[in-house]
Formats: structure tokens, sequence, C-alpha cells
């Protein structure tokens, strides 16, 4: 996918939501600044569950809510949802009223443009949006880690493998788990933290915690057992998610390691997460 067709592809799913289709596509040309990353349709955790907004541009930690109709009817359940988002997150939220003569929308888009680019501006450590490289392992393998920050997802489980030594081929990984030949008391877990068969993982709202659970009694306590018995606590994590524009793609959430009294006490198998940047490895940038 080129990023020509990343963007194409961001703008055609408000295609359909007339006045949303009119301000982010406005936003986007009026901005006009290849630099810059966005993504509609962003999903964000909430306490109570997920919420999607409209527009959201990453490197700037801003998110922009189109209001219509139907918000009038929903101020105070907006106010709560907008106040979950900013305490989970800390980033910004910038509203637009759609509701009012086409005149008065234009000058709300002209100003928001103006505190984006205020925003950039005001950012030290700004970097460029750069689509090739983001999905690159290479990148990350020269920079020496991933951060959480980064916001990290990777094509494949292998693209995943080789940041941590490996020498994966493509398709090259059949299973859930890699080694990581930077630190063998490590390893690299690809794992659905959704409901998937007879497993029900999950994350915590504030994805500090990871739990395994399996349905059958039999396979949860032979799991479990294995886990323990291993005493290869630590994983680094790369979730299994779908993409804003709907491919599977394998996210950064950190390092995890496994709180052995909970895992015991719960029957399941539970992991805290204990670092949100871990350190990448290759022979040749050692």
């Amino acid at each position: 996918m080129t990023q020509l067709e990343f963007i194409s592809r961001q703008l055609s799913r408000a295609e359909n939501k007339t006045f949303e289709h009119y301000v982010v596509t406005r936003i986007w040309h009026l901005l006009n600044d290849t630099e810059i990353k966005f993504v509609t349709q962003q999903y964000v955790k909430r306490p109570t569950g997920i919420a999607l907004t409209d527009m959201f541009f990453p490197q700037l930690k801003a998110h922009i809510e189109i209001d219509e109709f139907h918000h009038k009817l929903q101020i105070e359940a907006d106010k709560v949802r907008e106040a979950d988002i900013l305490s989970a997150l800390d980033h910004k939220i910038i509203r637009i009223d759609v509701t009012q003569p086409l005149i008065k929308i234009n000058d709300a888009i002209d100003s928001i443009i103006n505190e984006l680019k205020e925003i950039k501006n005001a950012l030290t450590d700004f970097k460029p949006w750069d689509f090739e490289a983001e999905q690159d392992p290479m990148t990350y393998i020269k920079r020496g880690y991933i951060d959480l920050k980064d916001d990290v997802a990777f094509k494949t489980m292998v693209d995943a493998a080789n940041c941590f030594g490996n020498n994966y081929k493509p398709k090259g990984i059949w299973k859930g788990a890699a080694k990581n030949l930077k630190d063998l008391n490590t390893f690299i877990w690809f794992p659905k933290l959704y409901p998937n068969n007879e497993w029900h993982n999950s994350i915590s709202a504030d994805e500090e915690t990871i739990r395994e659970y399996c349905e059958i009694a039999a396979r949860r306590q032979n799991h479990i057992q294995v886990a323990l018995k291993d005493a290869v606590y630590s994983r680094i994590v790369f979730a299994r998610v779908r993409s804003p524009l709907g491919d599977i793609m394998y996210r950064f959430k950190g390092e995890y390691k496994i709180d052995v009294e909970a895992t015991n006490k719960l029957n399941e198998v539970v992991l805290r997460r204990t670092k949100t940047r871990v350190d990448t490895f290759n022979q040749t940038f050692k």
C-alpha cells in the first residue's frame, strides 16, 4: 500500500456520511501537510467500552469531533465520552458544529487548521510522517528500540519477530510466539486479546493487565502449569488487531510479566505491563 492509497482510503471511509466527509476532506486539503499523519474513525478505549473519533492526528495528539444534528440530543453523553478520552489518553479534542450555516462551518475549519499548525510548531520533538518507515522493521532495528508512544503496528508476525534478532522468511511463523534473541528470558507473543473459540483472552481498559483464560478446565490448568514451569515470565506483546482500514496487523503493547500470585489465585494466566519501551536487536547494528 502506498501513502496515496492510505490517504485515499482514509478519506473514503467518511464518504457515506455527508457532513463528516465534507469537514474531513476540507481539513486535510487545507492543511496541505504530508508530514502530518491522520486517521479517520479512530478507535479509542474507554472505561465503559470503545469510542470512535471522526479524525485523529497521532503526532499532534488531536482528535476532531464533528457534531451533527443528533449530537444536540446527547450533549451530556458527549461530555462524558470526551472526558473519558481526555483522561485516558491526555489528548486534545476539537469540536466543530455542522448545524451552522456553511460560511460559519468554513470559518470553524479555518480555525482548526490554524490550531493544528500551532500544535505542530510548538512540538520540539515532532517527527514527520514517513509512511514506509513506520511499518519497516529496519526502522526500529537501527534505532535500537520500540516505544509504545510511537503506536507501532506491523503487517506480519515475521516483521515484529525480526526486530529481535530473528531472520524469519515471509510466512515463516505459524505459532503465536517467537524467540527474542536479544533477551532469552523473554519471548515475542502475538495474542488475540478477544474471545476466540475456547480462549477468552482480554486486556484491561488501561492496557496494564492481560488475562489468558481457557473455557476448557483441563487445557486451562495445563496451560498455567506450562507457563509457570518454563520460568520465562516476560513477554513482548504484539496484539493481533484490525488496522483503521480493516487489515490484520500486530500492534506493540509493551512488555508484560506473569503475576504468579494472581495467576494461581484466579486460575488464569495474569500478566502485568512492566515496560513501554523494549530494545530491538540485530547483529549488524549491535
